[in-house]
C-alpha cells in the first residue's frame, strides 16, 4: 500500500520521534503531535520543511476534538496511535485522577483516533493504515502494572475486531504489542525511581524497523519482539498461583513503593 502521509502521536520523543525519522526517509509527509510543543518542533526541525507540528494533549477532551477535526480536513493516509503511558505500583498507591488520565489517552484518544481516522479515509476514498500501539503486557492480568495491562487488552480487541469491519473498506486497523523499548517509559511509569537497564530491552532503531515491516506486510497483529512471544507463551501456561507472583516480583525494583503508597490519594 502507498502511504503519502501519516500522523503521529507521540511524537515528541521516544518510539514516536524515530518513527517519524524513519517514514520520513521514505518521503512520507508528516504530521507530528503531542503535548510539549517545544520537543515537538525540535524534532520537526530534523524534518523537512512541510513537516506540521499540532500541540496535543490527548487525556483532554476538547484537544482530541480539534485533532479529529484536523484529521478530517487532512485526511492522512496513515495514523499511529503511538501516545500513551503507564504507571508502576499497586494501583490505589496512585491517584485515581492519575489512573483516569491514562485510561483517557491509552483508550478514549486512541479509539476516537482509529474511528474518526477510519471515517476520513473512507470518506476521501482513500486505502489506509491505523497503527495502534499496544503491549506485550495486554495478553494478561498484572499485578502492580493493572490498569495499564487492562488499557492495552481494551486496545488488541478493540482493534483486531474494528479491522475485521474495516478492511472490506481498504482501511487496515493493525495492532503493535512491543515488549520493553529504550525510551522514557519506564521513567514516567516510575515517578523518576531510578531504572536499571537489562537484557530484554529492545532499542528504538529495532523496533522502529520491526513496525515498519509490520505496516509494509499489513500484518493484523504483531508482538515483535521474539522473547516476549516466548515470555506470553509461557504465561498462558502457569497457574495464576505461579504467574501473578512472578509478574508481580518483575516489577519490584521499578517503583518506590514507600513513596508512592506514603502520598495522599
Amino acid at each position: 500500500m502507498l502511504i503519502k502521509f501519516a500522523l503521529i502521536t507521540g511524537a515528541s520523543s521516544g518510539l514516536g520521534e524515530q518513527l517519524s525519522y524513519a517514514l520520513s526517509k521514505r518521503g512520507i509527509g508528516l504530521i507530528l503531535t503531542g503535548r510539549d510543543e517545544e520537543k515537538l518542533k525540535k524534532v520537526a526541525s530534523h524534518l523537512p520543511p512541510s513537516t506540521q507540528v499540532i500541540c496535543s494533549d490527548l487525556a483532554k477532551s476538547q484537544d482530541r476534538k480539534q485533532l479529529v477535526e484536523f484529521i478530517h480536513k487532512q485526511s492522512p493516509d496513515l495514523i499511529i496511535n503511538n501516545a500513551g503511558f503507564g504507571l508502576y505500583g499497586p494501583a490505589l498507591c496512585h491517584p485515581t485522577l492519575d489512573l483516569q488520565e491514562m485510561i483517557e489517552v491509552n483508550i478514549q484518544a486512541l479509539m476516537e483516533l482509529t474511528l474518526e481516522g477510519s471515517k476520513a479515509m473512507i470518506q476521501a476514498k482513500k486505502r489506509g493504515v491505523i497503527l495502534n500501539v499496544s503491549s506485550a503486557a495486554a495478553f494478561m492480568s498484572y499485578p502492580t502494572f493493572c490498569v495499564y495491562a487492562a488499557t492495552k487488552a481494551f486496545v488488541n480487541s478493540f482493534s483486531q475486531g474494528i479491522h475485521e469491519e474495516l478492511k472490506r473498506e481498504g482501511v487496515h486497523v493493525l495492532t503493535v504489542c512491543p515488549g520493553q523499548i529504550d525510551t522514557g517509559f519506564r521513567k514516567r511509569a516510575s515517578g523518576g525511581f531510578p531504572q536499571k537497564k537489562d537484557k530484554i530491552t529492545i532499542d528504538k532503531e529495532r523496533a522502529v524497523a520491526l513496525i515498519l515491516k509490520q505496516i509494509d506486510n499489513l500484518t493484523p497483529i504483531s508482538i515483535i519482539d521474539w522473547r516476549y512471544k516466548c515470555l506470553i507463551a509461557l504465561a498462558k501456561l502457569l497457574p495464576k498461583r505461579v504467574l501473578f507472583p512472578l509478574l508481580e516480583k518483575s516489577l519490584r525494583e521499578r517503583y518506590d513503593k514507600k513513596a508512592i503508597c506514603d502520598r495522599d490519594t
